[in-house]
């Protein structure tokens, strides 16, 4: 064999081992040997991934639809401790998603007797702080009130400053505050106010010229009682003893 051909043999066998080698890393590495890779920020298929695929294939490959049908052929006797179910039932009663019904209104702990010609008013047209409310007049334009406050709901001389605020009058002096008439209600002795002025309740947008407010505070420990009388002048002189007529009937329920 001359040298030409042995140089041949041996240059196509060191070929050979090279490409065998370069496919061998090229299998494993998944890049060439010796050339760099830039790591892609393309999501791919990790085992993971590969797991859940596989089960959604199998899962849905055996969802096959029903051949066969089923008789029932047994039943059994409701517990007469169950509940009943209802025919035509909707979803908020079958699965118990309704609303309870309101509690009843509290009980009024007080009587009182209502004066001739005087009526109650609407609910929920005074405000909640109101535990009786009437109405009286021709149009119903006096009205006369009692609520309670707890504890000295602010004093004897912010409320009847207050109220004479209301009627566009000046605050009274600690003297005239002294010097004010007391009458009993419900058991006790309360403070009695009558003004005249113009009257601009809670938020009225303009007051009410010519009217009279009657009005009586009792302080106790616990709470604050007040009625509260207002209307026309006219109209408010013709009740003055309506007012002292219901005032005196208020009592607690025994």
């Amino acid at each position: 064999m001359n040298k030409s051909r042995l140089d041949a043999g041996v240059g196509a066998s060191l070929r050979n081992k090279r490409m065998n080698r370069f496919f061998s890393m090229t299998k494993v590495t998944g890049r060439e040997p010796g050339r760099s890779v830039q790591k892609s920020n393309r999501p791919g298929l990790t085992g993971v991934g590969v797991c859940l695929g596989l089960s959604a294939g199998l899962m849905l490959s055996s969802c096959k639809p029903l051949t066969e049908r089923m008789e029932i052929k047994e039943s059994r006797q409701i517990s007469e401790h169950a509940i009943m179910p209802k025919a035509e039932a909707t979803s908020a009663e079958r699965f118990f998603d309704t609303q309870p019904p309101p509690p009843p209104p509290a009980e009024n702990p007080l009587a009182w007797i209502t004066p001739e010609g005087w009526a109650e008013a609407p609910a929920g047209s005074g405000g909640g702080m109101r535990l009786i409310d009437l109405r009286f007049g021709p149009n119903q334009e006096g009205e006369c009130y009692l609520s309670i406050m707890p504890g000295q709901a602010g004093g004897l001389a912010a409320n009847v400053n207050r109220w004479r605020t209301q009627m566009g009058l000046t605050p009274y002096t600690d003297a005239e505050l002294a010097a004010l008439p007391k009458k009993t209600f419900v058991g006790r002795d309360a403070t009695f106010v009558a003004f005249d002025g113009d009257f601009k309740g809670v938020g009225a947008e303009s007051a009410a010229t010519g009217y009279r407010m009657l009005g009586l505070v009792q302080e106790a420990p616990e709470f604050t009682l007040f009625v509260k009388l207002t209307g026309p002048k006219d109209l408010v002189v013709k009740n003055e003893a309506a007012f002292d007529q219901f005032a005196s009937s208020i009592s607690l329920k025994r």
